[in-house]
């Protein structure tokens, strides 16, 4: 099975996410609600590749 995406391209992914979320955690009232919505939406968007590469990785390491 071949990676849709890199590990590096897994670990941007996953630095992203945390970058935003910490965003999130320190302004939290200063942050509309569209604004909320479309980084909550980015980070299941972030998080989905790296859910699919570290799936990916694990059938293979079974699969040896």
């Amino acid at each position: 099975m071949s990676h849709e995406i890199t590990l590096e391209r897994a670990t941007e992914c996953a630095h992203q996410i945390e970058i935003i979320a910490r965003l999130m955690e320190s302004y939290p009232r200063g942050m509309e609600d569209c604004e909320i919505e479309a980084l909550a939406s980015l980070i299941a968007r972030l998080s989905g590749s790296v859910v699919v590469w570290l799936g990916e990785e694990q059938a293979q390491r079974e699969g040896k």
